[in-house]
């Protein structure tokens, strides 16, 4: 059974960024909820939380081999594909638990992004905005 794209993308996601943002960090409870919390404060996916927990869960499912997909560092031991699908598991677990009753189902119904804080000083734009102040 093959899972749709944006999940394959949504698990090598994961898995890049545990091989080599967390570099090859123990696959545990504590990495669990910091990946929980990732999701939804800086999503790979634009899908909302349900439907990224659900995808999570499909690619588990299908036969597809998940926890090979980028060789690591050398000296670094590759996550195991069962020890990857059971981390997949328990994210999407922690997911679901995070989930208010009031989260969108339905792409494009995310809470709109926190602007950013205003910078000290606007940065020019390009070589005449640089040299315009500069007069």
């Amino acid at each position: 059974m093959a899972v749709e794209p944006w999940v394959t993308c949504l698990v090598n996601g994961i898995l890049y960024n545990a091989m080599f943002h967390s570099d090859c960090s123990a696959l545990d409870d504590d990495l669990v909820r910091h990946y929980a919390v990732a999701l939804r404060e800086s999503p790979i996916s634009d899908e909302p939380l349900r439907r990224q927990a659900a995808g999570l869960r499909a690619a588990v499912a299908s036969d597809a081999v998940l926890a090979s997909a980028f060789e690591p560092y050398p000296g670094w031991p590759p996550y195991g594909e069962a020890e990857f699908r059971a981390f997949l598991t328990r994210l999407a677990d922690a997911v679901d638990e995070s989930i208010g009753p009031d989260e969108p189902d339905v792409p494009g119904e995310r809470e709109a992004p926190r602007p950013h804080p205003p910078r000290p000083h606007p940065r020019p734009k390009g070589l005449r905005a640089l040299l315009r102040r500069l007069r």
